[in-house]
């Protein structure tokens, strides 16, 4: 049987304009601004690597980790409590089928495991993976094949039978660096075209869409991309 790694946000759950917000709002109370399409660019990605491209300091400065302290206490406090409500129609029973059709499924997130955990509980979605697999797990984060091929060890999965589904360029860098199939969802923050030119081997647009396009691939463990 295959296995399917999920990115979270944009892909599972409707997060990417909570996550906007909350990086203005984050932006504002320390004094600073930036448009919202540079602001919607970083989404995705950790969050130091978002609030370093935002404010042009490097990672390691004071003012960043502030920034990630402020964000995720904001997130925490307005976002969360939404969880439930933010994941999109048709993914429960897409990930419900998959189960009981004996495949692996796991998430693959730029979030660090405490993130991950706080949205994926309140939302009803993770006593359903068989692995959770975060940001600083491996030594290098997406679009590295780093954390895909964490993941798929601990499915017990060759890369080969692996399918990645993100709604991110990094996601599909991601999975065509660790030699794994990539789809591309549309609902979230990339472009069909993005993701096509990133790699991905199938772009949807909807939950529904994607149900019929991982029935197709995980019918039988898959070949290698070239």
């Amino acid at each position: 049987m295959s296995a399917v790694l999920f990115d979270l946000d944009g892909t599972l759950l409707d997060t990417p304009s909570a996550i906007a917000d909350t990086l203005h709002a984050t932006l504002a109370e320390r004094g600073r601004s930036a448009s919202d399409a540079r602001v919607r660019a970083t989404i995705g990605r950790p969050l130091a690597a978002s609030f370093a491209e935002l404010t042009d300091l490097p990672e390691d400065h004071a003012e960043v980790h502030a920034a990630v302290a402020l964000f995720r206490h904001l997130f925490r406090e307005q976002a969360v409590p939404r969880a439930r409500e933010l994941v999109f129609p048709g993914i429960r029973a897409l990930l419900e089928g998959l189960r009981e059709e004996g495949h692996q499924i796991a998430i693959v997130t730029s979030k660090i495991r405490p993130s991950a955990e706080e949205l994926l509980k309140p939302a009803g979605l993770y006593d359903l993976f068989h692995a959770v697999v975060c940001h600083g797990m491996a030594e290098r984060g997406k679009p590295h094949p780093d954390l895909a091929l964490l993941a798929a060890r601990r499915l017990g999965r060759g890369p080969e039978a692996c399918v990645v589904v993100g709604d991110a360029v990094d996601d599909m860098r991601m999975a065509r660096s660790a030699s794994m199939r990539a789809v591309g969802v549309t609902y979230g923050v990339a472009t069909g075209e993005a993701l096509a030119d990133a790699g991905a081997h199938s772009v949807v647009r909807s939950v529904d869409a994607l149900s019929g396009v991982l029935g197709t691939l995980t019918a039988a463990p898959l070949p290698a991309p070239h």
